[in-house]
């Protein structure tokens, strides 16, 4: 990524005068949460950085300071209290992401993109964008399921003869598979699939610890490749840039 698509290493007066030209900012959310004995806690936020960072290539955006924590991990996606680590409140993750999406208007941002690969990010970032919005002139697009651009070959490859199960996918394919592409020298071996109770559209409280397994690990992703994860990066990748396209020609803030 070139200086000038980095927010981080831009001046204050740097950042002022690309924006006044409307280039985006971008915001990546992650998080830090258990994933699996073969993952970094830090997944969620490296992947998401790495989205970020090909989308500003592409698209001339800025990109800003990755927001590394997320909201709490749930059992149904193999995490939970059994494996606990420092996540942030509901109420805190909108706070902080309505906080900042505000300080970028304020900036003078005028098209605003963010992007999350925590799956239960996805509940509070919506609502933290319409607060920070409300009553300005800025328009917000949001990406919390990057997986919806993946071709139907893509999926086949992760799930081949099943139905895709992204909840349960937590540490499974798509991330394994996407982490030997972007970051291969984080990556273990994945583990062996081990029994346990889930439970079928519902949670426990307090959760039960044969509702989750062991290992954090709900599907085998021990057959992944790093040439599948390519694939299914840049798919993400072209559809994100395909979102921002679409709005860039429509009438508003992006045109």
């Amino acid at each position: 990524m070139e200086r000038g698509d980095d927010g981080a290493l831009l001046s204050w007066f740097e950042l002022d005068e690309r924006l006044r030209t409307g280039a985006p900012l971008i915001l990546s959310v992650g998080s830090f949460e258990q994933h699996g004995p073969h993952l970094p806690l830090a997944t969620d936020a490296i992947v998401v950085e790495a989205l970020a960072r090909a989308v500003a290539a592409r698209t001339g955006g800025i990109v800003l300071p990755t927001l590394p924590y997320g909201a709490p991990s749930r059992p149904r996606s193999g995490g939970g209290p059994r494996f606990a680590a420092p996540a942030l409140r509901l109420g805190t993750l909108l706070d902080s992401v309505e906080q900042l999406a505000a300080g970028a208007v304020a900036a003078g941002a005028r098209a605003l993109v963010v992007l999350s690969w925590h799956w239960e990010n996805a509940a509070v970032l919506w609502d933290a964008l319409d607060a920070a919005l409300c009553g300005t002139a800025a328009r917000a697009l949001l990406f919390d399921a990057p997986w919806d651009y993946l071709a139907p070959a893509d999926v086949e490859a992760l799930f081949p003869g099943e139905e895709p199960a992204w909840a349960s996918d937590h540490a499974g394919r798509l991330e394994t598979a996407v982490m030997r592409h972007v970051a291969p020298e984080l990556v273990g071996e994945p583990p062996a699939p081990v029994p346990f109770a889930p439970r079928d559209g519902y949670d426990v409280l307090p959760t039960p610890e044969d509702a989750v397994p062991a290992t954090g690990v709900v599907l085998d992703a021990r057959a992944v490749t790093a040439a599948v994860g390519e694939r299914c990066f840049a798919a993400m990748v072209d559809g994100i840039v395909r979102g921002i396209a679409a709005e860039e020609a429509a009438p508003g803030p992006w045109s």
